[in-house]
């Protein structure tokens, strides 16, 4: 059974439930792409609702607690931390079937049409909104420790990114969307919500959990370092939409620069902080750091006009933010879980870190790096195959949380 209180349990079972559909959803996703899509479903829409329920209801209740804990440390708490994370779980669930149906389009409802994924959106800004006034209520004076600076700049990039939130629900309301608007926008919201909400919490969470020796000095120069090069690269991007200017590519590359050189920091500080531990979650955590760095090279090179040019042209793109998603903040999360909540939090980590792997490895025969003469029908449906698993392992973990300490196996 699982550690927390009855409100954090139910919070990590949400998440985990939304982790579990979203993965299926991914597979049902890269089925349909060679066996097409059945009731008028497309694509683009599937992938809406596999990303945002990812964004919404696994990985932002997770972090929420790992807030919680954060604050908790240092003898604060976030008042109703909790119960914030089931809140944010449910909106997203709630997000879930507007976004497979329409995505960020018009849903027909009796006998008008209406932005349904976007007023569910919303629902879940207000939550965030919430969630960093509490923060701000309940970190006020608090002694800032390495995971409470990164947490810091989690939520002001989790505020920041509600931007093109707000631009969305605007023009989809107004009726004046277009599709390269709606590109633009949804771009600058789950970039800087992922890389950043995501991203910096992610290591704050870590830092609290799997490497408790690491030293505080440089901790609030490289976090806040990072959130201006990720604010700068966003905002160049959404600019470029308007004005086109040389100087916002300037500045994209200059703040792409800056996030990536401060994240490099951040994972050498913390890899210098880690602890003597052999079990799996903290094996599982030092693999998530890694792919944090990796996450930083790869930005070190999109940064450059060459390196963005080579990773579109080689459609690097979904790898790289598999890589990322899946395998850093994922596993990050999944291992933090262990720590907060106790083993059965996340059973049989290490396997889901085999089939994560394996997923993402499976993605690079869909991309020009790939040798053409091993190319071949075959490569999309290993990807579709190798993305069932971990749906099924997810599923596994949700069914297992429930089993008492006595019965159920070493959690290896």
């Amino acid at each position: 059974m699982l550690t927390g209180t009855r409100a954090e349990e139910l919070a990590w079972r949400l998440a985990l439930f939304s982790f579990t559909l979203a993965a299926a959803t991914g597979a049902f996703m890269r089925f349909g792409l060679y066996l097409g899509f059945p009731w008028d479903l497309r694509f683009t829409n599937v992938r809406h609702a596999h990303s945002h329920l990812m964004f919404f209801s696994w990985a932002t209740p997770a972090l929420v607690l790992c807030a919680h804990a954060a604050l908790r440390s240092v003898g604060r708490r976030l008042p109703g931390g909790a119960n914030l994370a089931v809140a944010a779980a449910l909106a997203g669930l709630a997000a879930y079937v507007p976004f497979l149906l329409s995505g960020y389009g018009l849903l027909r409802v009796g006998d008008t049409s209406l932005p349904v994924s976007m007023m569910t959106s919303g629902l879940n800004g207000v939550i965030w909104y919430l969630l960093a006034l509490l923060y701000a209520l309940g970190s006020r004076g608090a002694v800032r420790t390495p995971a409470l600076r990164l947490m810091d700049g989690a939520v002001a990039m989790l505020v920041a990114s509600t931007l093109g939130v707000l631009l969305l629900m605007r023009q989809g309301m107004a009726g004046t969307a277009t599709p390269a608007s709606v590109a633009v926008n949804a771009e600058y919201y789950t970039t800087l919500f992922a890389d950043g909400w995501f991203g910096v919490g992610l290591l704050g969470a870590l830092a609290l959990t799997r490497f408790p020796r690491v030293r505080r000095g440089g901790f609030g120069a490289a976090t806040w370092s990072l959130a201006a090069g990720l604010l700068a690269r966003s905002g160049a991007r959404l600019a470029e939409f308007s004005y086109h200017s040389p100087a916002l590519g300037l500045v994209e590359g200059l703040g792409g620069l800056l996030a990536a050189t401060a994240w490099l920091w951040l994972v050498a500080a913390l890899w210098r902080g880690r602890s003597a531990d052999r079990a799996s979650g903290d094996v599982v955590a030092r693999v998530a750091l890694g792919l944090v760095g990796l996450k930083a090279m790869a930005e070190l090179a999109l940064a450059l006009p060459a390196g963005a040019a080579f990773v579109a042209n080689e459609g690097l793109r979904v790898p790289l933010l598999h890589a990322f998603l899946l395998g850093a903040v994922s596993l990050g999360l999944a291992s933090s879980g262990r720590v907060l909540l106790g083993p059965r939090a996340w059973h049989g980590l290490r396997l889901f870190a085999f089939a994560v792997a394996a997923m993402i490895l499976f993605l690079v025969p869909l991309t020009g790096a790939w040798l053409a003469a091993l190319s071949g029908a075959w490569t999309l449906r290993a990807a579709a195959y190798s993305s069932l698993l971990p749906a099924i392992l997810g599923a596994c973990a949700l069914a297992l949380s429930w089993l008492p300490d006595a019965t159920a196996a070493r959690p290896r």
